[in-house]
């Protein structure tokens, strides 16, 4: 854990979760679960935030990467990099 903290660029370590709540309510929770204690989602919606955080390879750089690039299940939204490293804090803060 101490060398996934160690990795995290300093804008988004600097950030709590609770800055990036605002825009998963907005942006990202009519196709994810965004909390663990949330009900499931049906089937054919994204995996809920709780699943991406606990996956091996979740770091901030793999979600930054994922973030930027266009996806066809994903509305093709432009973040800038401050709510960008607010939506990667609030996802690793679900572990």
């Amino acid at each position: 854990m101490a060398v996934v903290l160690a990795l995290l660029p300093l804008t988004a370590a600097a950030q709590g979760p609770g800055e990036g709540r605002p825009l998963v309510e907005r942006w990202c929770m009519a196709c994810h679960v965004i909390e663990r204690e949330s009900p499931t989602l049906a089937p054919d919606r994204g995996p809920s935030f709780p699943v991406i955080a606990a996956r091996p390879g979740t770091t901030p750089e793999s979600l930054r990467r994922y973030l930027s690039v266009g996806h066809t299940h994903m509305p093709d939204f432009a973040l800038s990099r401050y709510e960008s490293d607010a939506l990667i804090a609030y996802i690793l803060s679900l572990r």
